[in-house]
């Protein structure tokens, strides 16, 4: 009787759906949410999780644990995953690190993450995204052992980009025969927001357009060219577009002759 139970026991153990290498003992131990963050152009914090930008291409899984966990495992679990959206995490080559998933983990399922924290505790792991759009969405939980403990769940959606666009200027001068520019600026909350797409057009003279396409820099600034080869006299106006957004700004290139002063 003794060794049926025991066998039952160790059946038993077999079925459970366990989270990759459970019985290592340099597990974390309470996995919370807290220590995990979500960074990406544009994320908003809300209560139940994360908004990314439908502009995003891809995001960073941030995990900062208490003093004292360094070197230690831990597994990220996304599922729920709604919509076209494409997930590929960060690999390494071969084993465990702060910065890329367990191939062994990976071969069989893209949205499981089993890593290593760095000395100090931390581990930053990068996912692509891809055909993302508001219809997408997923949830995450973290994951550790050896008992199979679970954090709570955070959902994170995808949102219209909800960035405001001016022109630097009103308006400029340009030569003829030459190429003119127009400046605008891109912000998030009142604060200058880099590498955000707008789509860009003109209207009126000109030829050659830099762009149809263009990112903020570093300083939120966007700067297109237009050419007026064939010395065309008039004006032109420049528009963009928040790229999946509704704001929009427009600037006027006055084509001039002689000098611009």
């Amino acid at each position: 009787m003794r060794k049926i139970t025991t066998i039952i026991a160790t059946l038993a153990l077999t079925l459970v759906a366990l989270p990759a290498h459970a019985y290592n003992n340099t597990w974390i131990v309470s996995p919370q949410l807290t220590a995990v963050k979500v960074v990406a152009t544009n994320a908003k914090t809300l209560s139940t999780g994360y908004a990314l930008s439908t502009q995003s291409t891809g995001f960073d899984f941030v995990y900062t644990a208490p003093t004292g966990n360094g070197g230690k495992f831990a597994q990220i679990n996304m599922f729920d995953v709604t919509g076209s959206l494409g997930i590929n995490l960060a690999a390494n080559a071969s084993g465990t690190s702060s910065t890329g998933c367990d191939p062994q983990v990976l071969s069989s399922d893209t949205h499981t993450c089993f890593f290593r924290l760095d000395g100090v505790g931390k581990a930053t792991i990068h996912a692509t995204l891809s055909n993302v759009t508001s219809d997408g969405a997923f949830k995450f939980k973290i994951l550790a052992g050896p008992n199979i403990q679970e954090s709570g769940i955070a959902q994170v959606l995808f949102v219209a980009p909800t960035n405001k666009v001016v022109a630097v200027s009103a308006t400029s001068k340009a030569m003829l025969g030459g190429a003119g520019f127009a400046q605008f600026k891109v912000t998030q909350d009142g604060k200058v927001a880099a590498g955000i797409r707008v789509a860009v057009t003109f209207k009126g003279v000109g030829s050659f357009l830099s762009t149809a396409v263009a990112t903020s820099d570093a300083k939120g600034l966007v700067t297109v060219y237009l050419c007026n080869l064939t010395k065309s006299k008039g004006s032109s106006v420049v528009s963009v577009k928040i790229d999946g957004g509704t704001a929009s700004a427009k600037s006027t290139i006055n084509w001039v002759a002689g000098s611009l002063h």
